[in-house]
């Protein structure tokens, strides 16, 4: 007969788990199954010297994992080890995944369609974990409906909004006074270098901020996490830990890290996915709008030397791939267009000022060096207006900006992270 390995996972902390078994085979094995290689180890001093073996091990001392990560040693019980496992989940740590019964009212400006409602209505439920929900799919309408209903559910007294950007603190601001969330008497602040609004009922920040403040976050019983793709996974991490009167933890992105590692990191502290609509199934059903891809293929009758960076620089200068995307730019009649570049000089500014000499269109350029005031006032101008030629650059543009009326998107400089590009 084979003997049954027993494992009891119970609440160490509110943070984290424990893994409790007196099979050593078994607790070796988890360790090796939640220890990664961190990414670019290779290059790293103490992996070039001898003296590190390039990876980290997320179970902790005392056989502790973050309670985020409960789903994938219950997965690994059932798949991976060679013996039968009894696994047992305490009442206390079944409980940190349940939310109070919240009925929320849906009153604001925009009423949700089905699948924001299952979003909303799975964020209630759950209070932990991440919705991955495509871009253009309303995050920052659900979003609002969540902390509305925990509000008025008087489940929190104050919410926590991360992004990624001060632009996208300004567009989320405006989007939930647009939505009425201000109207039944909820306060909304943001916090970033130019704001200070830390008393509001939401507050909306930037997680760069956020690293520098840590001693206000134990004020938020809430913390949503918009675009937590965006954010590094250590650095979400410690804000996360830092957060620890924080009943619901929750996420919201399109696209998550390609690496193991950054995804059980960002999981870790939030918690798994609990609900996911691909830019595919929403298109499909018509609640975003499909996207064709032309991909130009050119072929160029220099040969071109040097580093990677040179070689880059040389072939966006060059006419006959100027030319291209003259062409496609005067081939968009009077609607907008907008052109994402990596550099400033030698692409944004370098493409502004070829394409205002032969295209009869507003051209403008944006970049990190714009305040945020600026990049919202064209943003606007952007989506209300037209026969504008936006050149920007992918730093800040590529995450959450939102923009309906936007119907052509040229990658005029080549880039090579999947999360950015999609």
């Amino acid at each position: 007969m084979v003997n049954q390995t027993t494992c009891d996972i119970t609440l160490r902390d509110p943070l984290h788990i424990r893994l409790e078994s007196d099979d050593y085979d078994y607790i070796q094995m988890m360790k090796e199954e939640f220890t990664y290689h961190i990414e670019g180890y290779q290059f790293m001093p103490k992996y070039k010297a001898g003296i590190w073996n390039g990876k980290t091990c997320l179970m902790g001392v005392g056989r502790s994992l973050p309670y985020g990560l409960l789903f994938e040693a219950l997965k690994i019980n059932k798949n991976n080890f060679p013996r039968p496992i009894k696994t047992t989940v305490s009442q206390d740590v079944k409980d940190m995944f349940k939310g109070p019964i919240l009925e929320p009212e849906y009153d604001l400006s925009l009423f949700p369609y089905d699948y924001q409602v299952d979003c909303i209505e799975k964020a209630l439920k759950y209070s932990k974990g991440i919705i991955r929900s495509a871009t253009s799919s309303g995050k920052s309408l659900m979003i609002s409906y969540i902390v509305k209903t925990i509000l008025e559910g008087k489940q929190s007294k104050q919410c926590l909004i991360i992004v990624p950007t001060k632009s996208l603190v300004e567009q989320f601001y405006d989007d939930m006074k647009t939505y009425g969330l201000h109207k039944d008497g909820w306060t909304i602040g943001r916090v970033y270098q130019k704001y200070k609004e830390w008393d509001k009922n939401v507050v909306i920040a930037t997680w760069q901020t956020l690293m520098r403040n840590h001693a206000k976050l134990p004020l938020y019983q809430t913390v949503i996490c918009d675009e937590v793709h965006g954010v590094k996974s250590f650095q979400l991490s410690k804000i996360l830990k830092k957060s620890v009167n924080a009943r619901y933890r929750l996420g919201f992105t399109g696209t998550l890290h390609a690496g193991a590692l950054d995804n059980l990191n960002v999981c870790s502290y939030t918690g798994p996915i609990i609900a996911d609509y691909s830019s595919n199934e929403l298109a499909e059903q018509g609640y975003i709008s499909k996207c064709n891809v032309n991909i130009i293929n050119i072929s160029y009758m220099d040969q071109f030397e040097g580093t990677y960076n040179e070689v880059k620089d040389l072939t966006f200068s060059n006419d006959y791939r100027l030319s291209v995307l003259k062409t496609i730019v005067k081939s968009v009649g009077d609607d907008n267009i907008l052109l994402l570049v990596g550099k400033v000089e030698k692409e944004g500014e370098y493409l502004k000022d070829w394409l205002e000499g032969v295209v009869n269109k507003e051209v403008v350029f944006l970049s990190g060096r714009d305040d945020v005031e600026e990049r919202e006032k064209w943003r606007k101008r952007f989506e209300k207006g037209s026969n504008i030629v936006l050149i920007a650059t992918y730093g800040i543009l590529s995450t959450g900006v939102n923009i309906p009326s936007l119907k052509y998107t040229v990658l005029a400089a080549p880039f090579k992270s999947k999360i950015r590009v999609l």
